[in-house]
């Protein structure tokens, strides 16, 4: 938790994987699932086995984190996230509360934040649910990708988007 709440990028490694014995085929995707439940705070991280002794997947580790850093310098188009946002609004329109339903109207990516970051601007942003966030996420991993690091997702009400320049994510 304290790296996905950091910004840093992430690699689940199992070591001692030629120390587990009477392993089948299926081991490894069962122990995975178990795995995965214990951290489904960070479904974006990649798991991988591993065994110092016979060198199995060891030198990968260093490829993903290659990746990972590859994935974290990414950058998006405004117009291919506005695209995005439409069709990912049109397919399921974000909820309200208490009688007030959020409108999301443009988005774009931060460009000085080491971490992937995105402003989505529109108005009764403050009543985006916790679970539209994770939807928007989730769709924007299978869209864009940011495998292994964590993305954060700014919701900024409009008409108080750049009162007097002061950019309301830096302060």
């Amino acid at each position: 938790g304290m790296v996905k709440d950091a910004g840093k990028g992430l690699i689940l490694v199992v070591s001692k994987w030629d120390s587990v014995e009477a392993k089948d085929s299926f081991t490894r995707d069962s122990l995975a699932k178990v795995i995965a439940g214990n951290y489904a705070f960070v479904p974006w991280a990649p798991l991988i086995f591993t065994s110092s002794i016979t060198g199995q997947n060891v030198s990968k580790i260093y490829d993903l984190a290659l990746e990972i850093d590859e994935e974290r310098k990414k950058r998006i188009q405004t117009s291919s996230l506005n695209s995005w946002l439409k069709q990912a609004l049109d397919a399921h329109p974000p909820a309200g509360l208490k009688n007030r339903s959020p409108k999301l109207n443009y988005m774009m990516q931060e460009k000085d934040n080491e971490v992937p970051a995105f402003k989505i601007f529109g108005s009764s942003t403050k009543y985006v649910h916790w679970s539209y966030r994770r939807y928007l996420e989730t769709r924007l991993r299978k869209s864009f990708g940011f495998n292994g690091s964590p993305v954060q997702l700014w919701f900024i009400e409009k008409h108080i988007a750049h009162k007097h320049g002061v950019s309301p994510t830096k302060g």
